[in-house]
């Protein structure tokens, strides 16, 4: 091994010559002698005037002409390491360019390097050690600012140095989490604001007036409980919506290329799933920052949204609701509006051009049969609308009730329209005394300014209770009636429309009468009416049965629904 070694040695055409390095730190950018070009002229007058011969090595995001450029702080390190079972100490070196030139030297490929000062070579304990051991290898390292002495004087003033150059760093490091502690103590945002808002430093988080709608409108449509994350990354990418504009991570090529983060240009992404999650989960959008302490109140922004809901949001996320919203789907005559009994909802789906509903039930459910046919979902609403208005029998009924009925019915209302009368006037008599005596009142510690404004409320709210009470018997018993029978020749007349509608107009007029159907074997065993129908759908409850016999529901027990 040692004999391989020594040819590789030999056969190195830069063994007497050496390279330059120069590295930028990361931590201290502002410092001139941070330059690389600094450095670099320095470097290159101090091997001119020692007569040291420069390497001409280009080697591919490494070094040029035998020079190396790297920007990476010194100062970090990894805290891992590895004890071998031989005695060996293992711990990784984050500057690949400086690793790289290590391997070199010990090698001796090259004679040696030639760095500015000894804060350029290192900053940490670990780096101090392996420039220390180079130079008993007999490694050529020169500092073109310090020159050591090979002398116990020469090793305290490198310990000394190494000292100074860890304590900057420490130092500087220090004052940064400082600055950044005190910035979020006074409820600052020292990054990148999220998606609707724009960053003007860490004290100015303006709203962004494209961005911040749509935003806005995500939380809102997501506390419905009918969309998914994924559905409403699909709709924000039609809204427009995308992320603010930022640079990409630099590639291992970019880095070692010395390519600066600040010359690559922002690209603005279309927003994902992840990105929706990420909004919706982030307090920032109610006026709050993150801390390693907790949520504090920001005073650098302003809230997007409310904070009930954006508590809303988070109960839905918790139950981990489930989409029943597409972007973009398909027609359905009766989507959301058939169900089974176990209170799962029915999908559409076509088979050979034939339309058909089925569903998915839960474990429990004892429906035998879980396809339907839309063409029997048609049969069984017009069954039930062929017979959801007065027949003849009924009609007749209700003109011989009329007669002995009505009048007792208008003696009855006529009553209560008086006793309304005079409660009202009771009101208005209250009302006309604090108007008069309001001053009196006052005056004589009776009531005071908050106790008179409290009293005349209360008197405002009795009467308008009392107007719409009064309202409602406004209209005849005989006007009642007859508006009654008129809205169920209607119905009769809409049953026939239905019959020949188009699928588009049937889902209409069934979305007018009806807010849910229940089918259970292929039969529709239960339904919930709106406004007005209900109480025509409920007089008698009638079965889809296709026969046109009017036979009663059972009591369904119906279970919640399981979303």
């Amino acid at each position: 091994m040692k004999n391989q070694n020594q040819i590789k040695q030999t056969s190195s055409p830069f063994r007497d010559m050496h390279i330059v390095y120069d590295r930028k730190s990361t931590d201290d950018a502002d410092n001139q002698k941070n330059s690389l070009e600094y450095q670099r002229g320095a470097n290159l007058r101090f091997a001119k005037r020692e007569k040291l011969n420069i390497a001409d090595l280009t080697i591919p995001n490494f070094c040029n002409a035998g020079i190396i450029n790297e920007r990476h702080s010194g100062f970090k390190e990894d805290e891992c390491f590895e004890i071998m079972p031989n005695g060996t100490v293992q711990y990784k070196i984050e500057r690949p360019k400086f690793l790289r030139l290590v391997g070199m030297l010990k090698n001796k490929e090259i004679k040696g390097a030639i760095f500015l000062c000894w804060d350029r070579a290192s900053r940490n304990g670990q780096d101090d050690v392996i420039i220390k051991k180079l130079l008993k290898l007999g490694c050529d390292i020169r500092f073109s600012e310090t020159t050591y002495e090979k002398s116990s004087s020469g090793d305290l003033h490198m310990d000394i140095d190494g000292m100074f150059s860890t304590h900057y760093s420490r130092v500087i490091s220090e004052k940064v989490r400082n600055t950044n502690r005190k910035l979020r103590a006074e409820g600052k945002f020292i990054n990148c604001s999220p998606t609707g808002y724009l960053d003007n430093g860490s004290g100015d988080k303006p709203i962004d007036p494209v961005r911040a709608p749509i935003v806005k409108r995500i939380f809102e449509l997501y506390a419905t409980g009918d969309w998914s994350v994924l559905e409403l990354s699909k709709w924000a990418n039609e809204q427009g919506l995308t992320t603010k504009p930022s640079r990409g991570k630099r590639t291992e090529d970019q880095i070692l290329s010395n390519i600066e983060l600040e010359t690559m240009p922002k690209i603005s992404r279309p927003v994902t799933h992840k990105t929706i999650e990420h909004i919706l989960t982030n307090p920032f959008y109610i006026g709050q920052n993150r801390t390693k302490e907790g949520f504090i109140i920001s005073t650098a922004h302003q809230p997007l949204i409310d904070t009930s809901l954006f508590n809303k949001v988070q109960e839905v996320l918790k139950a981990r609701c489930v989409s029943v919203y597409y972007v973009n789907k398909k027609f359905a005559t009766y989507r959301k509006l058939i169900r089974c009994t176990c209170g799962r909802a029915y999908c559409h789906y076509i088979r050979k051009g034939i339309g058909y509903y089925r569903l998915r039930c839960a474990a429990t459910c004892n429906n035998p049969d879980r396809n339907l046919k839309e063409s029997d979902i048609h049969a069984s609403i017009q069954s039930l609308m062929d017979r959801m208005h007065f027949d003849d029998e009924e009609l007749r009924e209700l003109e011989v009730k009329a007669r002995s009925g009505i009048d007792a019915i208008t003696i009855k209302r006529n009553k209560e329209l008086d006793d309304l009368h005079n409660q009202e006037k009771r009101v208005y008599a209250d009302l006309d005394y604090l108007t008069k005596n309001r001053i009196t009142l006052l005056r004589t510690n009776s009531m005071s300014i908050e106790d008179a404004k409290t009293e005349e409320n209360r008197l405002m709210g009795q009467l308008n209770e009392i107007r719409q009470k009064a309202g409602a018997y406004g209209e005849a018993a005989q006007e009642m009636l007859k508006y009654v029978t008129t809205f169920s020749e209607l119905i009769k007349r809409a049953s026939l429309y239905y019959k020949f509608a188009l699928d588009n107009e049937k889902r209409d007029i069934a979305a007018m009468m009806f807010t849910e159907l229940t089918f259970n074997n292929k039969k529709l065993v239960d339904f919930k009416g709106k406004d007005g129908f209900e109480a025509l759908l409920r007089r008698k409850k009638l079965t889809g049965d296709s026969t046109g016999n009017r036979t009663p529901i059972p009591a369904l027990k119906r279970p919640c629904p399981n979303r």
